[in-house]
């Protein structure tokens, strides 16, 4: 399989993934909270995971190869930064709605003129472009073994993610193909967010670093503030919980194998 072949083929799986966790709706239209909140839980294990030893740990050591010994650290850290900025400046900016909770604070004025299931489908499609970025950032970085098992780790956690929005938006009374064809459109976002990571990456050895910690901070943006918060304010602490460590677990596994 040639690296062209293989960087399209990972980033069309991460994407559609979310569209296939969503596919479930039309066999049941209702599933228990304890098993929704244990896949949302893998979700959030995966991408805690992935952002360490798909992201961090290869970007500090790009760091250190090409960089001086007094700026690696610095300039790793600091695109980390930047992509924690960047995706609170986008976050901000993008009117959208959270599944669960009941401030209606974030839709920042726009809520006549979308409807909750837009915004609720643009909310996932905010969370997916760190995720597009980083496998793009995996590919373009030359590393494409690395890059597949980074990907086939997003379209995991995205298939999880989808069943949850499915059901999310059918809860605001939408049809059954519209909350599968919502759910498969926020998970488009990642492939044209995988093109601007692999850009990135591909003009200049020397971005490879600096890409890397960016992507790694716009996941933890996403990790950190949106998706454990959601998952521990629900009163199933426990399955959610293990749901982490389900996700830890096989990423850790594919990190290993792959």
């Amino acid at each position: 399989m040639s690296a062209n072949y293989m960087a399209i083929s990972g980033v069309l799986i991460a994407g559609f993934a979310t569209g296939l966790g969503a596919l479930p709706i039309y066999l049941k239209r209702h599933y228990s909270k304890e098993m929704l909140d244990i896949a949302m839980g893998f979700s959030a294990g995966i991408m805690l995971v992935a952002s360490f030893v798909s992201l961090i740990i290869p970007g500090m050591q790009e760091a250190r190869n090409l960089y001086s010994a007094t700026l690696a650290m610095p300039l790793f850290l600091l695109s980390l930064f930047l992509g924690y900025v960047f995706i609170i400046f986008i976050h901000d900016f993008i009117p959208h709605k959270h599944l669960n909770k009941k401030s209606d604070m974030e839709l920042g004025g726009h809520e006549k003129k979308l409807s909750r299931v837009m915004l609720i489908t643009m909310a996932i499609a905010l969370h997916n472009i760190p995720e597009g970025l980083a496998v793009g950032v995996g590919f373009g970085g030359g590393n494409h073994t690395g890059g597949m098992a980074l990907a086939i780790a997003i379209a995991l956690q995205n298939i999880p993610e989808g069943l949850v929005v499915a059901f999310g938006i059918l809860n605001e009374g939408a049809t059954r193909n519209r909350a599968f064809f919502m759910a498969l459109l926020s998970g488009l976002v990642e492939p044209i967010a995988a093109g601007f990571g692999y850009l990135a990456t591909s003009v200049s050895s020397q971005s490879l670093p600096l890409a890397l910690g960016f992507a790694a901070g716009t996941m933890l943006f996403v990790i950190c503030q949106e998706m454990l918060p959601e998952l521990f304010r629900q009163g199933h602490e426990r399955n959610a919980t293990l749901g982490v460590i389900i996700g830890v677990m096989t990423m850790l596994a594919i990190d290993f194998y792959l």
